[in-house]
């Protein structure tokens, strides 16, 4: 099972309104399974229909295991495009229009739909 700390999902929802109309993207950090924080690679460009990472900007880590961006369309489903990027993460959200905390999915790295379990900080202390 996945789990986002409250405040990064609400972090994540922030991104995604200020960017808007255009597509807001970035990592996830993680600890185990617990999605902590999120990475805003430099050089990122993006416009109302796609954004694009400079992954050669992304640290050496193994703990960047996932990947979030918006749809302001109010649309969470995946394009092709999304599912071919997914492939390189076990992890990714999708961030939809009108971005609350209710307005977003979690596909794994086949694209299929996942359970994302909304925790607040310290709640699984011991959980790595």
């Amino acid at each position: 099972m996945w789990y986002i700390y409250r405040d990064v999902l609400g972090a994540i929802m922030e991104f995604s309104k200020s960017f808007y109309p255009n597509e807001f993207s970035g990592l996830l950090y993680c600890k185990g399974t617990i999605i902590s924080e999120i990475y805003i690679l430099p050089g990122t460009h993006s416009n109302e229909n796609s954004a694009v990472l400079r992954l050669d900007l992304a640290p050496m880590t193994l703990s960047l295991k996932g990947s979030v961006h918006s749809h302001p369309s109010g649309f969470g489903n995946p394009s092709l495009a999304d599912k071919s990027f997914f492939l390189s993460k076990q992890i990714n959200i999708i961030a939809y229009y009108p971005f609350d905390l209710n307005s977003y999915r979690a596909y794994g790295k086949n694209g299929q739909e996942i359970f994302l379990k909304i925790i607040e900080r310290n709640t699984l202390k011991n959980k790595k």
